[in-house]
């Protein structure tokens, strides 16, 4: 099952976080999620955490948490509060490993942009497979 169908788990969220509703998004309960969405959710909830202006209470919130999408989600809450430098060094060295990975390639995209390397942005854009927000 597609989870942004009519029927998907993550249609409520996603649709949220694109609308800018982004305290729904905190606020939703991801617990009655599957385990396939599970991180995707969660990674939406620390993008909306960004967006109201809490990048360190993001960077906090996800510190435990393993694996590329949330490496990704940190990166962007260093670019979002300011360490750009920090945030660029850290999605270079993911994008060594995890390219693929759709959060990679999302907010590695925007933090490349942001650093004048549109070719490079558009090059991992490009990569990916179905995904809508890429």
């Amino acid at each position: 099952m597609d989870p942004f169908s009519a029927e998907g788990e993550l249609l409520t969220v996603h649709n949220a976080f694109h609308q800018g509703q982004y305290q729904a998004v905190l606020d939703f309960d991801t617990s009655s999620l599957s385990q396939s969405n599970a991180i995707p959710a969660r990674v939406l909830k620390l993008r909306a955490q960004i967006a109201t202006g809490d990048a360190q209470g993001a960077i906090s919130n996800s510190q435990k948490e393993k694996g590329p999408d949330y490496t990704a989600v940190k990166a962007f809450a260093q670019y979002s509060s300011g360490d750009n430098a920090a945030a660029t060094k850290q999605i270079e060295q993911l994008l060594e490993s995890s390219s693929e990975n759709a959060t990679v390639q999302i907010l590695g995209g925007i933090i490349l942009q942001a650093n004048g390397r549109t070719e490079e942005a558009l090059s991992l854009l490009s990569k990916h497979q179905g995904n809508l927000e890429a």
